[in-house]
């Protein structure tokens, strides 16, 4: 077996990719965290892409390091990692999968995009995530397959004055579930059983959910499918709910009418009251549009894992890359209370692409009710970014984003943000580019957090390497 593992691991195709980006900025921020001077910020950017027969590896890390004048006061180092992996161990019976991420993020729901510069002006934190996810198959005859995925993932943060780790935390996810075999064709069963365990480094005490559904599902024709379920769940959690426990039931239906369009809807009931969740995608030559609706009990540990994966795809699926550092791009997702409570969490969200032969337009929205459980904090959050790409000729490229977002009822108070960020670049050698990047931040608050202002302008220097 273990002859075998580095041959599934190099077989296939592997394109390594590395760009070094040197930026030397001048920030200008009012308000009483203001500052003045300059940035110099270093970033080599690493992408690695694998396909085998029996292994997949996406990769992207980009470090930065900033060095600061007069009284600016970047982070020193921070990470933006991105990677997934999965190996097929055993043929058809074992499956294990690898997921990791690094970003910055605020503490609070300022509404700012926390980078290096701003770092600890808004009170910025590094969050880390790791995850391993294990998967069993075997046939158990021509009726059944039994089916075990399981995983185990950690998540912390560290980095700012406030933020020194405490409320890292860890998850155990057990399942099993027996399954119908190919024998029943369009019709589709399943009984899951499904144990997690979250334990938390913090004050919180460690939760408990289980859950118990059997499922069944039909397909009429390629073009519509149906799925319900009913079920048990079992939750050992932090609320002021009088009750987390009871049946559950949910039903749904799937509407494919071609291979470029596709749309579902689920509704059913929980603990919590209803839940409900919708999906919509379609694609074009040139255009892709996706919208994404639900109603879950969530918790920020949750979608530090899931959220980062959020890109911006183009009309055929791919991740949208940066034209300066070749890195995805991925969806601005509105900044969380800095807590590990559980909140009922409804959202809509989408993103719209389209591709043109010089200029490329990307649109992203997000809506979002945040009801804490256990708190009074009720939060509404907007956010609308438009991001625009022209290939000028002439070995010229120009980038223009706008976001704005909007957030009330936060215990930092009512907030409004407009961010506005262009770029200019110009490839000077096949392999070499330099760029010239202005940006604007109005930020307007009330409560805790003090509203300010904030200018940039820099110059960059990229060299890719093959």
């Amino acid at each position: 077996m273990t002859g075998l593992i580095p041959h599934i691991v190099m077989a296939g195709e592997w394109v390594f990719d590395h760009s070094s980006t040197v930026e030397l900025s001048h920030v200008d921020r009012t308000g009483d965290d203001g500052y003045s001077g300059q940035i110099l910020q270093g970033t080599p950017n690493l992408h690695l892409h694998g396909e085998g027969g029996r292994f997949t590896a996406d990769v992207n890390y980009s470090p930065t390091i900033s060095l600061g004048t007069s009284d600016t006061d970047p982070k020193f180092l921070t990470h933006d990692l991105l990677a997934r992996s999965r190996l097929e161990a055993v043929e058809d019976r074992v499956f294990i999968g690898a997921d990791a991420s690094a970003r910055l993020t605020g503490n609070s729901s300022s509404g700012a995009q926390v980078d290096a510069v701003n770092f600890n002006s808004e009170g910025g934190q590094q969050s880390y995530s790791f995850g391993l996810t294990p998967e069993y198959r075997q046939h158990i005859n021509r009726y059944a397959n039994f089916v075990s995925r399981n995983r185990v993932d950690w998540v912390t943060y560290s980095g700012n004055d406030d933020g020194d780790g405490s409320d890292s935390s860890s998850s155990r996810t057990l399942n099993a579930s027996i399954q119908s075999s190919r024998y029943f064709n369009a019709l589709s069963w399943s009984l899951d059983a499904t144990q997690r365990k979250t334990f938390y480094d913090s004050d919180r005490d460690d939760d408990t959910r289980d859950f118990y559904s059997a499922n069944v599902g039909y397909r009429f024709g390629p073009r519509w499918a149906m799925n319900g379920s009913v079920g048990y769940e079992d939750n050992d959690i932090d609320t002021d709910r009088s009750d987390t426990n009871g049946a559950t039931w949910d039903i749904g239906a799937t509407w494919t009418p071609n291979a470029r369009t596709r749309a579902n809807v689920e509704y059913g009931d929980r603990y919590f009251g209803e839940r409900y969740a919708g999906g919509f995608s379609h694609r074009t030559k040139r255009t892709r549009l996706s919208l994404d609706l639900s109603r879950e009990v969530t918790n920020r540990r949750y979608q530090q894992t899931v959220d980062s994966f959020f890109f911006l795809a183009d009309s055929n699926g791919d991740p949208i890359l940066d034209p300066n550092t070749g890195q995805p791009i991925i969806a601005n997702i509105p900044q969380l209370e800095d807590t590990d409570e559980d909140y009922l969490n409804t959202q809509l969200r989408g993103a719209m692409t389209i591709t043109g032969r010089r200029t490329n337009v990307t649109i992203t929205g997000n809506i979002a009710n945040r009801d804490y459980e256990e708190s009074d904090t009720d939060e509404d959050s907007y956010s609308l970014t438009v991001r625009a790409t022209r290939d000028l000729g002439s070995s010229y490229n120009a980038s223009l984003t706008g976001r704005m977002e909007h957030v009330e009822g936060s215990n930092d108070g009512d907030s409004d943000t407009y961010d506005v960020r262009f770029s200019l670049s110009k490839n000077l050698s096949p392999r070499t580019s330099a760029a010239l990047d202005l940006g604007y931040r109005d930020y307007d608050a009330d409560g805790s957090r003090e509203s300010y202002t904030e200018k940039r302008i820099g110059v960059s220097l990229t060299t890719t390497y093959l």
